[in-house]
């Protein structure tokens, strides 16, 4: 599907359906090959009766990808023996305006130890639970890029292993990275939050070390944090 099949919505005419249909062909290209447009058409995925308003936002973000029609994920090659699986995340508290859920993504790759690396998957979605503080929607966002990450890990593992790509059996190393502080001491330095429901996602997280399911968390600023993108409107640059 190109974008060259894209339309701007027109007001003078019936929004509703066209917005639907032009905001799924803008979603359609942003979750192949366009991560920086995944939060606004998640946002337009999200309004139920779009109006002028709703219409201007959406079309601005078609523009930049018919602009952008060329731009899309550039894959290199990485060394097979030092390959680790590095995900960040992020999550913006109540920051939707339908109905003040927080929105929650991250951005996965696949690096090697000479700085090289492709990004592999990536989401922006509304936190299906309910969020009562900032460090919630961090946690959350955490908890499902982990999950994801977990499934890509295992799924390469055993296609190097079958292929015979890497001499080595070892697994790959999968570091979390996150632009909140608490989060991070909570998670390294056993921190704590007196939240419980908080702390049963917490202590799974923390029981990934003792099977070796996580090799490392690390804190990053976050105009350092390529799944700013899939969270704000106006995030940094990383992606």
């Amino acid at each position: 599907m190109s974008s060259n099949k894209i339309e701007f919505i027109d007001n003078k005419s019936d929004i509703k359906p066209q917005y639907i249909s032009q905001r799924a062909l803008g979603a359609y290209i942003a979750t192949v090959c366009q991560p920086e447009a995944s939060f606004d058409l998640s946002r337009a995925a999200q309004t139920v009766s779009p109006g002028i308003n709703e219409a201007a936002l959406l079309n601005k973000r078609l523009k930049w990808q018919k602009i952008n029609s060329r731009r899309g994920l550039k894959f290199i090659k990485l060394d097979n023996k030092s390959l680790k699986i590095i995900v960040f995340t992020d999550g913006s508290f109540a920051n939707n305006k339908e109905d003040m859920t927080s929105q929650i993504g991250y951005v996965i790759c696949l690096a090697d130890d000479k700085n090289r690396a492709n990004i592999v998957h990536w989401s922006s979605t509304k936190c299906k639970r309910i969020t009562r503080s900032v460090l919630a929607s961090e946690l959350y966002a955490m908890v499902v890029g982990f999950d994801m990450a977990t499934v890509i890990k295992s799924t390469l593992e055993k296609v190097i292993n079958s292929l015979s790509i890497s001499k080595s059996s070892s697994s790959i190393p999968l570091i979390l990275c996150t632009d909140s502080r608490f989060l991070y001491e909570c998670l390294s330095k056993l921190g704590t939050t007196t939240e419980k429901r908080l702390m049963i996602d917490i202590m799974a997280l923390r029981q990934s070390y003792d099977y070796n399911e996580v090799a490392e968390t690390r804190w990053i600023e976050g105009s350092k944090n390529p799944a700013d993108a899939m969270t704000k409107h106006n995030p940094g640059r990383m992606v």
